[in-house]
């Protein structure tokens, strides 16, 4: 995949049209502030693809068509890196979302390319920083 197919103008990667990565942290300091004041739950999924290197242009369009098939209105799908997603769902129906994808992504993809789950959840007096380090803990 050349750097033609990852770029972003600061609010979406053109590749896929997902968010891009400024703006899923932006919103994600913005859901973490709104989680200390009010305790809104809402989860971060880090979805990325397992043992791929190069390539799978086609599997990156597939995974953006389906994330963006499955989330609701109120959630935000992002490409954080060449195969690297990243969602964040207001509420508490991440698990269900989850394995919709797992489940539509084995369904649909020839190559069943092996997909990564880490799921972050805001813990009070936690700051964005250190939310996304714990996930990476696990």
């Amino acid at each position: 995949m050349n750097n033609s197919n990852f770029s972003h103008d600061g609010i979406h990667d053109t590749f896929t049209n997902l968010a891009a990565p400024n703006y899923f942290y932006e919103e994600l300091n913005r859901l973490v502030a709104r989680f200390e004041r009010s305790q809104a739950e809402f989860r971060i999924i880090n979805i990325s693809f397992v043992g791929v290197k190069n390539g799978h242009e086609s599997e990156v369009l597939e995974m953006a068509a389906l994330l963006r098939t499955l989330l609701r209105g109120e959630d935000l799908a992002a490409r954080l890196g060449m195969y690297e997603f990243g969602l964040l769902i207001n509420g508490s129906h991440y698990e269900s979302l989850s394995q919709r994808i797992a489940e539509e992504w084995s369904n649909s993809v020839d190559s069943k390319i092996a997909l990564n789950f880490k799921i972050g959840k805001p813990q009070k007096g936690f700051k964005t920083l250190q939310l996304l380090n714990k996930m990476d803990e696990s």
